[in-house]
């Protein structure tokens, strides 16, 4: 309660000498810790200590340079049973003068090598027209040890930033998410922003929709359309500028939440109405695949692992399979399936015209109602139009070009069996 009212004071006090209208300036004075699920973001190992830093006597140690805020943070690995680490977390180049941390174990990966985690928090140098604050971040490191020689070391920061934004003289909740590998938050094309809008306190971040936004979005916020126009390097300051541009409006994609109806053409040219097809269940699929791919050239196999083929396919393939099984092979109610179509080129021989209750739609504003950080998701419909399951989503930092990660939620394989589900089909 006392961070809440310090954070009040500070945002009343700047907003109230704002010169500036159509300038809106969010405040985030709070660190809070922030689940990633994700590789990191590689570092390059040597046997050779950085220049200016001085070795460990041991020949099973290997040493690399991770870039955080404005800081170049040493670490060094020493490739034993469990794996030690040191972080020169003074900056002063001597590991020594730092507590050695002992490897976690987190299992055996390819070619048996084995994974440790080590956890640490580091305080970080943030520059900005000459002058230095400091931000405590919570760094956690991976390694994987192969059996010979080396080791692979990648890491991820562990969190991020809340707190106030003054709006017509309101304050809401606001939280800032860098997903830039060295945590600097002036990247706005690499960050997230989460904003109250239903103002029920708590910051909506399971999808991208209502509440949580590139940095370079429009937003809609109290009847006006704002972009990020400026984000302090170390993410304690967030200015919004009022636009004269269309705000993305996402619908909301919750449990127990309407789902969005839509009306749009198929892969075949025919009118597709969603609102037809309420009073069956309905299964809403977002994805890059199209059905034969996932087919791949027959029917779907029986076990849902099938060799070559990603996380996506093999649950859509069992996916599939259940379906198939449960509609044509059976008296019980017919469940829809909407397979909207995200990648870039698609035609009616993608489809799988013999089942109709399968929809292939390619249509953008349809797959965009229904759009998730990735390209892909699932939600499960009940007959009067609800949401009643859906995948999440976590946000993530890291080297790839969308920094989200899914978390699927609905289980596909067995799926006509669950207990759930069949309440789902029958009316709960």
């Amino acid at each position: 309660m006392a961070k809440k009212v310090a954070i009040l004071l500070v945002v009343s006090l700047i907003s109230s000498a704002m010169l500036f209208s159509g300038t809106l300036s969010g405040y985030l004075t709070e660190r809070m810790g922030w689940t990633y699920i994700a590789s990191g973001s590689d570092v390059e190992m040597s046997i050779y200590p950085p220049e200016g830093v001085s070795a460990i006597a041991d020949e099973r140690i290997f040493y690399g340079q991770i870039t955080i805020g404005d800081s170049t943070v040493n670490i060094a690995i020493m490739n034993v049973e469990p794996p030690i680490l040191w972080i020169d977390s003074d900056y002063d180049g001597c590991f020594l003068n730092n507590i050695p941390i002992k490897g976690q174990y987190r299992g055996t990966v390819i070619n048996e090598s084995r994974a440790y985690k080590f956890s640490q928090q580091l305080r970080v140098e943030y520059l900005s027209n000459g002058n230095s604050s400091y931000m405590t971040q919570d760094l956690e490191i991976h390694a994987i040890l192969p059996k010979k020689e080396g080791v692979e070391v990648d890491y991820l920061l562990m969190s991020r930033r809340e707190g106030l934004l003054e709006v017509d003289g309101e304050l809401i909740e606001i939280a800032l998410f860098p997903t830039a590998p060295d945590g600097l938050a002036d990247k706005i094309d690499e960050v997230f922003i989460g904003i109250d809008l239903d103002r029920d306190g708590t910051i909506d971040m399971v999808h991208k929709n209502h509440e949580l936004f590139e940095a370079t979005s429009v937003i809609r916020i109290n009847d006006k359309n704002y972009r990020v126009s400026e984000i302090s390097r170390d993410g304690r300051k967030v200015t919004f500028e009022q636009v004269d541009e269309d705000a993305q409006n996402r619908p909301l994609l919750k449990k127990g939440s309407i789902a969005p109806l839509f009306e749009a053409r198929d892969v075949f040219g025919e009118t597709f109405s969603m609102s037809d097809y309420l009073g069956n269940p309905i299964i809403v699929v977002v994805t890059s695949k199209t059905p034969l791919e996932v087919f791949n050239g027959g029917f779907p196999c029986a076990t849902g692992d099938c060799e070559d083929t990603g996380r996506e396919e093999k649950r859509l393939r069992s996916l599939l399979n259940e379906l198939v099984t449960w509609n044509e092979y059976s008296a019980k109610p017919e469940i829809e399936l909407l397979w909207l179509y995200s990648g870039d080129e698609i035609t009616s021989a993608d489809s799988l015209e013999e089942y109709s209750w399968l929809h292939l739609i390619a249509d953008k504003s349809a797959v965009e109602l229904y759009s998730t950080p990735l390209s892909n998701g699932m939600f499960l419909i009940s007959k009067d139009g609800r949401i009643e399951y859906l995948d999440d989503y976590v946000l993530q930092a890291g080297d790839g070009p969308i920094p989200t990660y899914p978390v699927f939620r609905i289980p596909t394989f067995g799926l006509t069996s669950y207990i759930w589900f069949r309440e789902l089909v029958f009316d709960k």
